[in-house]
């Protein structure tokens, strides 16, 4: 038996139907989750790793890299960047010697539609394809640029954003055969995080998050190379070309699953999760949670919140930005609703950008916390902690909230017990 077959409530996400995502047991159903998004733009990675779109209110269970699938649940996110998946319209300027020839490769979808993007010189200032967006105000903010792209001949790519040239400017160059991303920042703009994720059939989707300047535009720039170097610099090559497809420009750090658009910016639309029916614990409870926190908009939003109806008896994680440290704090309610902090805002202990192996303890008035094989934090509060001892509530992830963060669920589990050190250890081990 594992540890898990021990959990009163368990989650790993595999069945669902429209409006609904079952649980493992029990089988009675108290734990299966009620879903809603409103809209037909979300997209997943199916079982053969291919992206494709979900209609409204049907659950996405994500097959990255054919491991384990993930439930994904987001808060709204807005592509701002238009003809996302057509670099040959008139949309996107190229430069004199720069062609682009369109639906060349399958694209990550698995259909004909990705494009060619190929130099034509080795100018450094002629081969380059750019269009800019409309940020939501003329402020620095945070700004996530994603692309999918596959190798053609030539070892690197290059993207750049940038608002005014005269402000500075954010750059990335990737190498194929390393798969190392390089990223480096002027003036006004500053790198917050970047990530690489690879796809089938020799597709990768880059993602990095500027700071930007204060210009109302922000512009996004790509260019094959054969060698290393800025989008603006010159090459060795004649001929380096890549294939392209699924550009996305969000406000957020962090980039959300993909959306697609044709002439006008597009908003996917919230997931929210809830399960059907309230439970009830006894003295003791561990909560856990095997999760990836991938986006960060606005501090304070709920990741996660086993509440009553009240609403003022609770365990919440909720996200945090401090300088460049993104992370989720603890707190829950104890002594008839006072609120405690479990993990407060000051401490880095429980980061984003990663998959985490979670599990907090409630035992009368005494906490434990379990993060990826190590105890991270005990504690005492006053009074015993509320979502216990028979109090009816539920497991809430993100209810109603439109700027929440990318979360992927891969296990949540309640246990009506006390675990051991040892069990606690094996549970969070990653």
């Amino acid at each position: 038996m594992t540890i898990l077959d021990k959990a009163k409530f368990l989650l790993i996400p595999s069945g669902y139907k429209s409006a609904k995502v079952y649980s493992i047991f029990p089988s009675s159903g108290a734990f299966d989750f009620t879903f809603a998004r409103t809209g037909d733009d979300a997209t997943r990675q199916n079982v053969n790793g291919l992206i494709e779109t979900k209609s409204a209110n049907i659950p996405r269970l994500n097959h990255y890299n054919n491991g384990c699938p993930s439930l994904i649940l987001e808060g709204s996110a807005t592509n701002i960047q238009v003809r996302s998946e057509e670099f040959n319209n008139a949309a996107w300027t190229k430069r004199i010697d720069l062609t682009v020839t369109a639906n060349q490769v399958n694209s990550p979808t698995g259909q004909l539609e990705a494009d060619k993007i190929q130099r034509g010189s080795t100018s450094g200032s002629n081969n380059y394809i750019y269009d800019y967006a409309t940020k939501s105000s003329a402020s620095q903010l945070s700004v996530a640029t994603s692309i999918f792209v596959k190798q053609g001949e030539g070892d690197f790519f290059a993207f750049r954003s940038q608002g005014l040239y005269v402000n500075g400017r954010g750059d990335a160059i990737y190498q194929f055969s390393t798969n190392t991303l390089t990223t480096s920042a002027t003036g006004q703009f500053s790198v917050i995080n970047s990530s690489v994720e690879q796809y089938p059939n020799g597709w990768f989707r880059i993602s990095v998050t500027f700071n930007t300047d204060t210009h109302t535009q922000i512009s996004t720039y790509f260019c094959p190379r054969a060698t290393t170097g800025t989008i603006d610099t010159s090459d060795t090559s004649t001929t380096s070309f890549v294939y392209l497809w699924g550009c996305q420009v969000e406000e957020s750090t962090g980039s959300s699953s993909y959306i697609k658009t044709e002439g006008n910016p597009v908003t996917r639309n919230f997931d929210n999760c809830v399960n059907t029916l309230t439970f009830t614990l006894g003295a003791d409870a561990t909560f856990y949670f095997d999760f990836n926190v991938e986006t960060h908009k606005t501090n304070g939003e709920r990741l996660f919140a086993g509440t009553n109806s009240g609403l003022n008896k609770f365990l919440r994680l909720q996200t945090y930005k401090s300088g460049l440290n993104y992370f989720s704090y603890i707190s829950a309610s104890s002594n008839n609703g006072t609120s405690n902090t479990l993990i407060s805002t000051s401490e880095n202990l429980v980061p984003f950008f990663q998959r985490n192996k979670l599990a907090i303890q409630l035992s009368g008035n005494t906490f434990k916390i379990f993060l990826n094989g190590s105890q991270i934090k005990t504690g005492t509060v006053t009074g015993n902690f509320d979502v216990l001892n028979g109090e009816a509530i539920v497991s809430d992830f993100g209810e109603s909230v439109t700027g929440n963060s990318t979360r992927k669920i891969f296990t949540h589990a309640i246990f009506d017990e006390t675990l051991t050190t040892t069990e606690l250890t094996t549970l969070t081990t990653l």
